[in-house]
């Protein structure tokens, strides 16, 4: 073997190292949030009415769009220039900085019409509060974009889980106080200055360097077609929203909003985990695109076959676990949150293929994505709505999830080398798999004995759904069950040693 060979090798083999340990941190991280936002949804359901969730869900639909113009994608511009990535944090940050500051204006001016719009005039004051977090949260940008490049996962995950925590005890103590839709909203500029505070201690950007005009030039020009397609995917993303707030009470917007935060926010926690480990490895796979699109098939291959049983569990403890949590308070979310849960891990896949081509630097076939995409959603939605409501909106937009984002990936990775039946087991396994074993458990918690009792239900279910989908997982993809066994493996053994050094370290004045 080559020294040449020799030092690709140990590349590679550092990389892979440092992914790996960057997914543990964050699948940690992903965990303990899950479990922080399962109480504070709680909490928050006890303390708020479905109206007060709606009114902000409104809210977030200006304040999503409008972070989605601040970013730009001036940070997967940055993260492609890892190895001079010093020179170019100056004009970075300066940018990010002035979108900042015209996003919070924008938002400002845009208040009393959006508040018009969904005939809401509290919006206004939402929207002003949400607004000043904008320029401050720009901060942060550039010192995340080393952080990532340097694949310092540990400390994101440590961060993340703070802010998660801080977040939702900042919201449940406001709700508490009785500040209403507000709770949500006051938390957010605060906990904006502790991460860019944070953030530039751990990696503090140069911003008083000296550059170029050609540089300036070279972020907005390549950052235009991301900024294009994260603005349209925002817009999408806050769509069914748009369409709720026109046809639908704050009330039936509310029980959506708690259905879809409910369904949601796991799924797309874990997913937006991965793109942070994914895309900074991917960008340093750049020169060997075969091995960058083996390694993008097995991390799709990973969280299909963690997210999609996890979301049918969901959907199928929706009924008896809020019925028993909150009785009839929230019952009418039930069939939003077990509609959205099986379409929702039908997108989380696509996260990873969308992140392939950003690492490819093929900002263009993204845009054309999310071209597509749009109309294609708001003819859904606006259809849905007309013929149910809320009812008929979820199930436009789990119909949506099933079909656009798979075809999107199948055709991302087929560009790439991959087949299409190897693209399509993605999807179809991890189904069948999750809809025997937890559809096996739903089946049973329904016989006379059990169904008139919601905990005997939520235990049934559970058991029955946990137990089987290994069993079943084991007997017709032996290889994905090793890979997950290998990856929650190493977990514990990455915290075993951990406790095991400390006392040795102790013990011997270390």
């Amino acid at each position: 073997m080559t020294a040449q060979a020799e030092r690709s090798g140990g590349r590679q083999g550092g990389l892979g190292k440092a992914a790996t340990s960057g997914f543990l941190w964050l699948l940690v991280q992903s965990v303990a949030a899950r479990g922080i936002g399962f109480v504070s949804q709680l909490a928050l359901a006890w303390l708020l009415t479905p109206a007060d969730f709606g009114v902000i869900g409104l809210a977030y639909t200006v304040f999503g769009i409008a972070n989605a113009l601040v970013s730009f994608g001036v940070d997967d511009v940055l993260l492609q220039r890892q190895k001079a990535i010093m020179f170019w944090t100056a004009p970075a940050f300066w940018i990010c900085l002035s979108l900042g500051v015209l996003g919070m204006v924008g938002m400002l001016v845009a208040a009393p019409f959006a508040a018009r719009w969904y005939h809401s005039p509290e919006l206004v004051g939402l929207i002003a509060a949400l607004a000043v977090a904008t320029p401050i949260k720009t901060l942060a940008t550039v010192p995340s974009v080393r952080i990532r490049a340097d694949m310092n996962f540990r400390f994101l995950a440590a961060y993340n889980t703070f802010e998660i925590f801080a977040l939702q005890l900042g919201t449940i103590l406001l709700a508490w106080l009785g500040c209403g839709a507000y709770s949500f909203a006051i938390p957010i500029p605060a906990l904006a200055v502790i991460k860019a505070t944070l953030f530039w201690w751990k990696a503090p950007p140069r911003i008083g360097r000296l550059f170029r005009k050609v540089q300036l030039q070279y972020i907005l020009g390549s950052s235009t077609t991301v900024f294009a397609t994260r603005t349209i995917i925002e817009i999408v993303n806050q769509g069914d929203y748009i369409v709720l707030g026109l046809i639908a009470s704050h009330s039936v917007v509310g029980l959506y909003f708690f259905a879809f935060r409910f369904s949601a926010q796991p799924v797309r926690m874990l997913a937006g985990n991965f793109i942070n480990v994914l895309l900074p490895a991917f960008a340093q796979l750049r020169a060997d695109p075969l091995r960058q699109t083996e390694a993008a098939l097995k991390a799709c291959r990973l969280l299909a076959y963690m997210v999609v049983p996890f979301c049918f569990m969901q959907a199928a403890l929706a009924g008896p676990g809020l019925h028993v949590l909150f009785g009839e308070r929230w019952i009418k979310a039930v069939p939003y949150v077990q509609i959205l849960s099986m379409g929702l891990p039908f997108d989380a896949v696509s996260w990873i293929t969308g992140s392939l081509l950003s690492a490819r630097r093929e900002f263009r076939a993204g845009l054309i994505f999310a071209l597509i995409s749009a109309p294609i959603f708001f003819g859904m939605a606006i259809a849905g709505g007309g013929l149910g409501s809320a009812f008929g909106v979820a199930m436009a937009v789990a119909l949506y999830y099933f079909t656009y984002p798979p075809l999107c990936s199948l055709l991302i990775l087929h560009r790439c080398g991959v087949g299409v039946g190897r693209v399509l087991e993605l999807y179809v396994m991890p189904f069948l798999v999750s809809a025997l074993s937890i559809g096996g458990g739903y089946l049973i918690s329904l016989l006379p004995l059990v169904r008139t009792y919601d905990l005997a239900r939520i235990v049934v279910i559970g058991v029955v759904g946990t137990g089987l989908y290994p069993v079943i997982l084991y007997v017709v993809r032996r290889d994905v069950f090793d890979q997950l066994c290998d990856r929650f493996g190493g977990i514990v053994g990455k915290f075993r040693r951990v406790r095991i050094a400390a006392p040795q370290a102790v013990a011997s004045g270390g």
